[in-house]
C-alpha cells in the first residue's frame, strides 16, 4: 500500500500537492488550478487555507528522494576532477 508524500521534484511552495498528484495519478497543474478555484470561492479561502497547513503538517516529505541527492554529489565531484584534467 502506497502512502501520500509531500513531493520533492513536482513543487511550487511545498510540495503537497504535487504529491497527492502523484499518489492518485493526476496532473499536479490540474490539482493546483482546482484547488485554488474552491479556495477563493467566496467565504472558502480560510477553510481551505487551514485544511492547506494541516495536511502540510500531517502529510511527511518523501524520504526516498533524499538517496537520490546523495548520488548527484558524487556525480558532481567526478565531473569537477573532469574539468581539472583539462586544464592540464
Amino acid at each position: 500500500m502506497t502512502k501520500i508524500y509531500r513531493s520533492q521534484t513536482d513543487r511550487v511552495l511545498t510540495g503537497l500537492l504535487g504529491g497527492i498528484a502523484e499518489y492518485f495519478h493526476i496532473n499536479s497543474q490540474i490539482l493546483r488550478i482546482i484547488f485554488v478555484v474552491l479556495s477563493i470561492f467566496p467565504g472558502h479561502l480560510i477553510a481551505g487555507l487551514l485544511i492547506y497547513v494541516i495536511c502540510l503538517v500531517v502529510v511527511p516529505a518523501n524520504p526516498n528522494v533524499y538517496g537520490v541527492h546523495k548520488n548527484t554529489d558524487k556525480q558532481t565531484r567526478r565531473n569537477l576532477t573532469d574539468v581539472d584534467e583539462f586544464d592540464k
